[in-house]
């Protein structure tokens, strides 16, 4: 059963004697990390999820004992966001919420990202940047208070999940800017730096420069770049790099002129200015594969220098951080790997068929056929026999339904006697081919297979199917319940529609019908 409170505390005080005792301490035990790992696991079980909760819960106060800031940082946050996912799921959503409002709170002062960091010595890991792991919290909250039937705020927190996916991956111009403006330390307009002012005559807005269809556009192979650490500049002189002198820097005045979006593995710089004659001119400026990783979302674009010699300064933040950027940054575009290339061409033959049979079972179904029925274009050994005049169906060998095999028996004397008594009308559709064979045993008589196609629908059962035998003119009707049309057949020479034997075979989607010899 479900252990109640009691039982839970007393487990975890045995943890915690286990984890605090003179031996852990001299293995280096971290028992926060202990109470991580069992916590995970106790959210596997159903019934353990209360115990789960608690261990996440001991895990945190042994992590407040921490001297750092914050109390653990990004550990600190992904045991909240666990506790939050936990509470979610065993519906206690006021505490759930709780725990996700105290995680937003650590995320906001933690450094660097979650997925940077050493959590728990390895032992819980995660891919996610700051920013991700930030909207992820917001999708989390958004669907605690959609359970708590507070749908006003459900939507707000929706909504900032959706800002913060979007400013993760979208323009760093428009981040940067999005970051002034929300900082608590405003400046003053004289002392804003020059990328917040924006030119005030009309028609060089950056808004309506980005509206209007340039006249020409160059592309841009020139930069300068330097390794700062950490962290790498690119810089993009107006004056130098972009072929049109002095003139640049003038038609250059706000940030916003220019969009910069970053990759993993690539940056991507455009520049929309208006020149003296009135024209607008577009600049593109693409880097691409970089030599090594950066974190796109932390890309700062800036725009400094004096008037009349204004540069282009984009600080990227390496993905590793010990590794100097030297020589060409930018190298050769990535080949695709020989065994992967080899996997493709593998799989484009295999979809094509053998040389003997170059054509896939479905376009041999799409083929076209000649009117009158669904077997006229085989060879003449398809055909039916001769004894039934002006009918026509699709045979096939039948499998054994046994083994799913085909018996050596079955081949010799598998064909096709019975037809729709309409014969000028195919089988239905949902009629793949009938076949009639002899039997050889259990009293003698013939049987007849009718297999289904695909067009009767998954699954079939004998409730979809319904079968009529007319004594009195010799005619046996099956019907699809949900597949339109009927089939009409007669029974095999030499038998009798009195004793007839139905019997469903599922896996193999044939019915058989079996005729007892005539008396």
């Amino acid at each position: 059963g479900v252990p109640d409170d009691e039982a839970i505390e007393k487990g975890m005080t045995v943890v915690v004697k286990m984890m605090t005792s003179d031996g852990a301490i001299q293995m280096g035990g971290s028992p926060s990390a202990t109470f991580v790992v069992l916590a995970m696991a106790l959210e596997e079980k159903q019934k353990l999820a209360g115990a789960s909760i608690r261990c996440y819960e001991m895990a945190l106060q042994f992590l407040g004992r921490r001297t750092k800031e914050n109390g653990g940082g990004w550990e600190r946050a992904v045991v909240l966001q666990q506790l939050g996912a936990v509470g979610l799921r065993q519906g206690r959503f006021e505490e759930s919420k709780s725990w996700l409002k105290d995680c937003v709170e650590v995320c906001k002062t933690s450094p660097g990202h979650p997925r940077d960091a050493d959590l728990f010595g390895g032992a819980f890991n995660t891919k996610q940047t700051r920013m991700e792991f930030a909207a992820t919290l917001e999708k989390m909250r958004a669907q605690v208070c959609g359970r708590m039937g507070d749908k006003e705020q459900a939507y707000i927190h929706l909504a900032e999940s959706q800002r913060l996916e979007q400013i993760a991956g979208g323009d760093a111009v428009e981040r940067q800017l999005l970051k002034q403006e929300t900082s608590d330390n405003k400046a003053t307009a004289q002392a804003k730096p020059i990328e917040a002012l924006v030119p005030a005559a009309t028609g060089n807005t950056p808004k309506e420069l980005w509206a209007e269809r340039p006249m020409e556009t160059r592309r841009l192979k020139e930069y300068r770049y330097a390794d700062e650490g950490s962290t790498v500049s690119i810089i993009l002189e107006l004056n130098e790099h972009l072929g049109i002198g002095v003139e640049a820097s003038e038609a250059v005045q706000a940030l916003q002129q220019f969009r910069v979006k970053c990759e993993p593995d690539s940056v991507d710089v455009q520049l929309r200015l208006r020149r003296l004659d009135g024209k607008v001119w577009h600049f593109h400026l693409v880097m691409s594969p970089l030599c090594k990783e950066i974190v796109p979302e932390d890309t700062v674009p800036r725009l400094r220098g004096k008037e009349g010699r204004r540069r282009l300064e984009i600080k990227l933040f390496k993905r590793d951080k010990d590794k100097t950027w030297y020589g060409d940054i930018v190298g050769e575009p990535k080949k695709p790997e020989a065994k992967k290339v080899k996997a493709a061409e593998a799989a484009a033959a295999a979809a094509k068929g053998t040389l003997m049979n170059p054509l896939t079972p479905e376009e041999l179904a799409r083929l076209p056929t000649p009117g009158g029925g669904t077997c006229d274009n085989r060879p003449s050994m398809w055909q039916q026999d001769s004894r039934v005049a002006g009918t026509s169906a699709l045979a096939r060998t039948a499998p054994d339904q046994t083994n799913g095999t085909t018996s050596p028996s079955a081949q010799a004397v598998a064909t096709v006697v019975s037809a729709p008594l309409d014969t000028d009308d195919p089988p239905p559709a949902w009629v793949a081919c009938i076949e009639e064979r002899p039997r050889a045993s259990e009293g003698g008589g013939s049987e007849i297979l009718v297999h289904l196609g695909e067009a009767a629908g998954e699954p079939v059962t004998m409730q979809d199917l319904e079968l009529d035998a007319d004594a009195a003119i010799g005619v046996l009707r099956l019907h699809h319940l949900h597949g339109g049309g009927r089939l009409e057949l007669r029974p095999p020479a030499g038998t009798s529609l009195d004793g007839l034997a139905p019997k469903w075979r599922k896996k193999t989607r044939v019915l058989e019908l079996r005729f007892p010899p005539q008396a």
